[in-house]
């Protein structure tokens, strides 16, 4: 199936990619009782993708631990999701609904509408950790200062709260792409009307990492950013439509929340320039 004709999946919450340490406890394909230690790379509210080298029947139970907030919960194994450089992945899913393994707040995804920027964020105070979808203003409150004022819901305190790094692991995690050199544009862009556009766009210049199954991965800076996608300059050539997961802001030294896009239009370099950088238009979910 073409990239074009995929749907994008239902989602309950946002999945942030993080690789915190894990012990998995479980019983094989054969039957035999097993206590292994790894990691997760995605975890979301209601459970997560993990690395897990056992040939375990689908929908068998698991325990699992979560070894940085000391918490257990038990999840049903969904199913295999593919093979990562580091062997087999898996998905999760706990249980219990109202279970927090990872000590993350998830706010509804209903509030994501007004997210321009999505991040981890964490109280000075009682080191609380929080899914943080930002608007426009307070993503250029970040993008100015590193840190947004948040009135925490734990401890009660407001406070000026930054990006998250404590939960990160210590597990070497492979480098991403190089950025893609952002150079200016000779080419005149042609002039739009407020009423064109569906949501007002903002000179944000964020790093945005882009995914996609038929490119890979790609790390791009931001130009335009708005509550319905962003544009960037990529080398690559993006097909109308490619379903492509993409984070804003993207720090690999903390968690990333990854969501659903689609790619909307691309314009190729002008005849008049000697870079290959095409301007892409990327929609987000």
């Amino acid at each position: 199936m073409k990239s074009s004709q995929m749907r994008k999946p239902a989602r309950r919450s946002d999945r942030v990619s993080l690789q915190l340490q894990v012990r998995v406890s479980g019983t094989f394909a054969m039957g035999r009782e097993f206590t292994t230690n790894t990691r997760t790379l995605l975890i979301s509210r209601h459970g997560a993708k993990i690395l897990l080298g056992h040939e375990i029947i689908p929908y068998s139970t698991l325990n699992i631990g979560c070894l940085e907030t000391q918490k257990e919960a038990d999840a049903r194994l969904v199913g295999f999701m593919g093979e990562e450089p580091d062997g087999p992945s898996y998905g999760i899913e706990f249980l219990d609904k109202n279970v927090n393994l990872w000590n993350i707040a998830f706010p509804p995804l209903t509030e994501s509408a007004k997210a321009v920027a999505r991040l981890l964020l964490e109280c000075p105070r009682c080191h609380a950790i929080e899914l943080a979808y930002l608007n426009e203003i307070e993503a250029l409150v970040f993008q100015v200062n590193h840190y947004v004022p948040r009135t925490c819901g734990n401890c009660n305190d407001l406070s000026l709260w930054k990006q998250a790094e404590s939960m990160v692991s210590r597990t070497p995690i492979p480098s991403p792409a190089q950025p893609v050199s952002k150079r200016q544009s000779n080419a005149e862009t042609p002039i739009r009307t407020r009423n064109e556009r569906k949501e007002i766009r903002f000179s944000l210049q964020f790093t945005a990492c882009v995914r996609s199954l038929r490119l890979g991965e790609e790390v791009v800076a931001t130009e335009k950013l708005s509550r319905g996608g962003f544009s960037f300059q990529s080398e690559r050539c993006y097909a109308v439509d490619d379903l492509v997961e993409v984070a804003v802001p993207y720090n690999r030294d903390s968690g990333n929340i990854f969501v659903l896009g689609s790619h909307c239009s691309s314009r190729g370099p002008s005849r008049a320039r000697t870079d290959p950088l095409r301007r892409v238009v990327c929609q987000t979910s």
